[in-house]
């Protein structure tokens, strides 16, 4: 049996089917990229920026997965396995971002990081998420939870809890409370003929 952290992590997996991004340098170049690969991390935040710094630091290849667009999920993930309704449920936090610089105004943040990246990461999630079969959507194809774009993590730099800083600016959008559940699994029995 899989838990929440595979099977967002397999759905993450499978975002590039039906997404497009632009990728900007901030002086108006723009390339659209299709079915971009989304990068996915689990973990509390000292160890996604962990693994954000040592993807920084380590030589760019053809192999090495992108940093960015970045899908993060925060750990712990408390699964309730409380009811005959479903195998588990749970709210959990994801963290969507992408790489910025700090000299961009917010109203630069808002195309070359929010309309051309983050929202259609976003977007692609959210429709992902509603039309995967493992999932229970009884909620009229709403699933609860809260967002935030943050312009101010580009600018200021964003931190974990402790106080330690990311090792480059980045924008992102904050999924809170994101409402998870996970179908019962049903086990039918066959004759063989």
């Amino acid at each position: 049996m899989k838990g929440i952290v595979e099977i967002l992590g397999e759905v993450v997996a499978g975002l590039k089917e039906d997404l497009t991004i632009s990728v900007c340098d901030g002086v108006g170049h723009c390339t659209e990229i299709e079915k971009p690969e989304v990068n996915y991390i689990f973990g509390n935040d000292m160890y996604i920026k962990e693994q954000l710094d040592t993807m920084s630091k380590s030589p760019q290849s053809a192999d090495r997965k992108p940093k960015f667009p970045l899908v993060a999920l925060f750990t712990p993930v408390i699964e309730k396995r409380d009811s005959a309704d479903y195998q588990m449920k749970a709210n959990v936090n994801i963290l969507i971002a992408c790489s910025s610089r700090q000299e961009w105004s917010n109203e630069q943040r808002l195309t070359t990081s929010f309309v051309n990246i983050l929202r259609p990461v976003y977007e692609r999630l959210m429709s992902a998420l509603k039309s995967d079969r493992r999932l229970n959507v009884a909620y009229d194809g709403v699933i609860p939870h809260t967002y935030s774009e943050n312009y101010s993590y580009g600018r200021y730099g964003a931190y974990t809890q402790s106080g330690q800083p990311v090792s480059e600016p980045i924008d992102a959008i904050n999924v809170g409370n994101l409402e998870i559940k996970i179908k019962n699994v049903k086990c039918v029995n066959r004759r063989l003929q």
